[in-house]
C-alpha cells in the first residue's frame, strides 16, 4: 500500500475538543495533499485520531459502509463528511497507512466522487484487515507476474502512466486484463515450454467483434529454489513496476490496483521464488481455437476451458505489432 512521506504521526500536535461528538481537524497539507483535497487529520473528544473527508453528494443518499473490529466508519449527512477514526491505540501504525492510502486515492477524483472512492479504498482495507484474510496463493502470485510485466514492459512503453495503469481492468473485473481503446490484451501464464495448455476461464475473456483487436500475452513462470540467482518474488517484481513510475500518484492508483488482486506489502512471499522463460504473443483472429459467446448454445454459461497452443502456431505475432497496435 502507500506509504506516508509524513516523519511523526499527525495527530500528535492537535488538541482534543471539550465536547463528545467535536473533532479538531487541520487540513492534510500539500506534501501528502497536493490537490488540496478537503481531507483533514482530526482528534476525537476521547484523544483518538481520526482522519475527516468533506463530499459532495446531492441528493444524498445512504451507502454501505465497510465494518472493522478496530476502526469506527461514519457517513455524517448533515456536515457532508466521513469520519474515520481508530478505536485501538496499539493499531496507529497500520491506521496511519489506511488514511495515507486513502488520501492519495483522493488526489484524483472530485468531490463529488470523493465519497466513493474513500469508501472503495476502506472496503480493500476492510478485506486486508479481515482476520480469515489468506495471501495470495502461488497460482495468484503467477497471474500477477504476467500482468505487472506486461505492463511495465509493453503499455507503460506506449502509453502514459496514467492512461497504462487505468487500462490494466483486470483487478476491476474488466472482460479481459488489458483494455486501450479498441485494442484489448489478455494474459496468460504458464508452466514450461512442455505443458503447451493455458485456461480460459469463461466464454466472454475471448470474445472480440469485428471493431476490436484482441492479443493474447503468454508468459512461462516457474518456481525455482532460493539460491537460484536469477529467481525472483512476487513483491521484486511489484517493486520494480512501482519504481518504473515517476508520479507518486499513479504509484498510489497501482497499489490500489494491487489491492483489488489480493496484494499487500505487508504480506510476506520471500518463500516462493520464480524463474522467466519465453514470452509468446497470439493474434485472436478468425478460427483461433476457443469458446466465445458467440459459439454457446443459449442457456450455456461460465464455460471454463484449456487450449492447446500447439495449435495457435499460425497466430503467433511478434511484439513489435502488439506495441504498433496499441499506439
Amino acid at each position: 500500500m502507500t506509504t506516508s512521506k509524513t516523519t511523526k504521526y499527525p495527530w500528535d500536535d492537535l488538541a482534543s475538543p471539550e465536547r463528545q461528538g467535536e473533532y479538531i481537524a487541520r487540513l492534510v497539507p500539500d506534501e501528502d495533499n497536493p490537490q488540496h483535497r478537503k481531507v483533514f487529520w482530526a482528534k476525537s473528544w476521547a484523544s483518538r485520531p481520526a482522519l475527516l473527508v468533506e463530499y459532495e453528494c446531492r441528493p444524498w443518499k445512504p451507502i454501505s459502509l465497510p465494518t472493522f473490529k478496530n476502526i469506527l466508519v461514519a457517513d455524517h449527512q448533515d456536515e457532508s463528511s466521513l469520519v474515520i477514526e481508530l478505536l485501538d491505540p496499539d493499531m496507529r501504525d497500520i491506521f496511519l497507512k489506511v488514511c495515507v492510502d486513502i488520501i492519495a486515492s483522493l488526489q484524483n477524483v472530485s468531490m463529488k466522487v470523493s465519497r466513493k472512492a474513500c469508501i472503495f479504498r476502506l472496503e480493500k482495507w476492510s478485506s486486508f484487515l479481515r482476520p480469515s484474510r489468506s495471501k495470495m496463493s502461488p497460482e495468484a502470485q503467477k497471474g500477477l507476474i504476467a500482468e505487472l510485466h506486461f505492463l511495465k514492459r509493453d503499455a507503460l512503453l506506449v502509453h502514459t502512466e496514467s492512461d497504462a495503469i487505468r487500462g490494466w481492468t483486470g483487478p476491476d473485473a474488466g472482460p479481459r486484463d488489458f483494455a486501450y481503446g479498441q485494442v484489448f490484451v489478455e494474459v496468460k501464464s504458464k508452466r514450461s515450454s512442455a505443458n503447451p495448455s493455458i485456461v480460459i476461464s469463461s466464454e466472454e475473456q475471448l470474445n472480440v467483434n469485428e471493431t476490436e483487436q484482441l492479443f493474447l500475452y503468454v508468459a512461462e513462470l516457474n518456481d525455482t529454489s532460493s539460491d537460484d540467482e536469477q529467481g525472483f518474488t512476487v513483491t521484486d517484481v511489484v517493486n520494480e513496476t512501482r519504481e518504473a513510475l515517476e508520479s507518486p500518484l499513479q504509484r498510489a492508483a497501482l497499489d490500489s490496483k494491487l489491492a483489488g488482486v489480493g496484494y499487500f506489502d505487508e504480506d510476506d512471499y520471500s518463500d516462493i521464488r520464480w524463474s522467466e522463460g519465453s514470452t509468446y504473443y497470439y493474434a485472436v483472429v478468425g478460427d483461433f481455437p476457443k469458446i466465445d459467446s458467440q459459439t454457446c448454445r443459449p442457456g450455456v454459461s461460465r464455460v471454463a476451458y484449456q487450449i492447446d497452443l500447439d495449435y495457435c502456431d499460425e497466430y503467433r505475432v511478434d511484439r513489435e505489432q502488439v506495441i504498433k497496435t496499441m499506439e
